[in-house]
């Protein structure tokens, strides 16, 4: 292949039909798992395109796309950039995205200000740029993850770099993967096929978690769920414990309702003396270090953690990489 990814093989992704499987299919994943990877793939480019405006300033998004099963020597293409992000929270390995190598230098170029122009290569300062974008979609997609599988998802400091056919075979040795593809879409400027990979086992995992949520038993709406059992204490008895209900009927009637959101940094305890001492200048030690995840504080309650990053030239942002389940922020927020 002279690409990454031809617009030939992408067209023939899209036009491809149950009985024409695509080239370089493999039967690792089943069709059915195959359809419910896709469709959390799908929410999550749809998340992304917040993320990718703000930190453009200009008209972008993240636009959803198909998924399948391939091999990865199928892929390799002259040259690409290979954005590994392990995970966190939620699954063992890593969750991967791939660019072309020109749609990469374009992406980059108007990160930094440019036209969008094409680059022959990619520099540090490139380099660097697209990693804080891709962090920046694979940071915002988290908790739509989270949210769609009932569990937490985090990513890590991802790892960029340039490979070519051979590289990406050796930095990404699982063989057979899942492969989602998306496009990033930027103004009339760039319109490129984003790829997100997954391993085999991970994508399996994703899969069963929804299968799972799928086959569980609804309770009827005129009889309340069972109320779990909970472990007996050591001296034999029950404790005593309060059911936190899941099915919020009214939700719809309070979610226009505005609260106060504030990013924790840390806390300092310290006696009025030394409060009373405070003039210009003075410096006040936190109780969190500087790669501690800062908090996300609603009611006085912390629903979300997070990484502090800069938006455009002149104010902060927080990229959540850590947030309680749709339902658990809802009983956070509710009475004591």
């Amino acid at each position: 292949m002279s690409d990454i990814l031809s617009q030939e093989e992408i067209d023939r992704l899209l036009n491809a039909t149950g009985d024409e499987a695509p080239a370089g299919a493999v039967d690792d994943l089943s069709p059915a798992e195959v359809e419910a990877v896709e469709k959390v793939t799908r929410v999550f480019f749809a998340s992304a395109n917040s993320a990718l405006a703000a930190m453009l300033a200009v008209d972008a998004s993240v636009t959803e796309g198909i998924g399948q099963a391939v091999d990865l020597a199928d892929l390799a293409g002259e040259k690409g950039l290979l954005a590994r992000f392990p995970f966190r929270s939620g699954f063992q390995g890593e969750m991967a995205f791939l660019l072309r190598h020109r749609d990469a230098g374009v992406l980059a170029d108007l990160i930094l200000g440019g036209d969008g122009a094409e680059k022959d290569a990619l520099d540090e300062s490139d380099l660097d740029a697209l990693k804080e974008a891709l962090t920046q979609v694979a940071g915002s997609g988290a908790p739509t993850i989270s949210a769609t599988l009932g569990r937490e998802v985090g990513f890590a400091t991802p790892e960029v770099a340039e490979v070519d056919a051979a590289q990406l075979t050796e930095a990404l040795p699982w063989g057979h993967a899942f492969l989602g593809v998306g496009s990033i879409k930027v103004a009339d400027v760039l319109d490129a096929p984003l790829r997100l990979l997954l391993p085999v086992e991970v994508a399996r995992e994703i899969a069963g978690l929804l299968s799972a949520d799928d086959g569980a038993e609804q309770p009827r709406e005129d009889s309340p769920a069972p109320a779990a059992e909970p472990p007996p204490t050591a001296g034999g008895t029950q404790p005593v414990r309060t059911a936190v209900p899941t099915d919020i009927r009214n939700i719809d009637l309070i979610l226009d309702i505005e609260v106060e959101a504030m990013v924790r940094l840390g806390e300092a305890r310290m006696p009025l003396r030394e409060i009373q001492r405070l003039r210009p200048g003075s410096i006040m030690d936190l109780d969190k270090d500087t790669e501690a995840l800062v908090e996300l504080v609603v009611n006085d309650r912390v629903l979300a953690k997070g990484e502090l990053v800069v938006v455009g030239t002149d104010h902060f942002a927080l990229r959540i990489t850590e947030i309680e389940a749709p339902s658990e922020r809802i009983r956070k927020l509710g009475p004591s």
